[in-house]
């Protein structure tokens, strides 16, 4: 006969539950010695679930979206180019153009910048779910005259 913990660990790997499984004997032994509610340790067995899995999916919509590079708006040295709006790329960070309906258009000459910036914006759509893809224009004209 199965102890209840073996139990509780062939259900965990059938669930593919991998971070509760992993977890499992330090959530015990936490619960155990602060003396947690039953709901306390669900809790934190749960968000180590959670956040994997949203670490996944970020990771992979990250991925999809094709960018050149995974540079951030943090990376970006606003010094160096002084003529771009920092506040109005921190709004951007913010997606509330995509609330809006709006689309975000970077023109300028080669090594400004552009690509950092949009690739930045469009990492900050996909941590947010928003299905994101990275094309340079030239590469959609010629997608479109396909």
């Amino acid at each position: 006969m199965n102890s209840s913990y073996q139990q509780l660990v062939k259900n965990l790997e059938y669930l593919k539950l991998k971070q509760m499984h992993e977890h499992l004997d330090d959530i015990i032994d936490t619960a155990v010695s602060n003396q947690q509610s039953f709901v306390e340790t669900l809790v934190k067995w749960t968000n180590h679930e959670i956040d994997r899995r949203e670490q996944n999916m970020v990771r992979s919509m990250v991925k999809v979206a094709a960018f050149p590079h995974l540079k951030e708006v943090k990376d970006f040295d606003f010094e160096f180019q002084p003529s771009v709006n920092k506040q109005q790329i921190l709004d951007f960070t913010t997606l509330r153009f995509i609330e809006d309906k709006e689309n975000i258009v970077f023109l300028g000459p080669s090594g400004v910048g552009k690509t950092h910036l949009a690739t930045s914006i469009g990492i900050a759509a996909a941590k947010n779910r928003n299905s994101t893809y990275f094309i340079k224009c030239h590469e959609l004209i010629q997608h479109l005259k396909k």
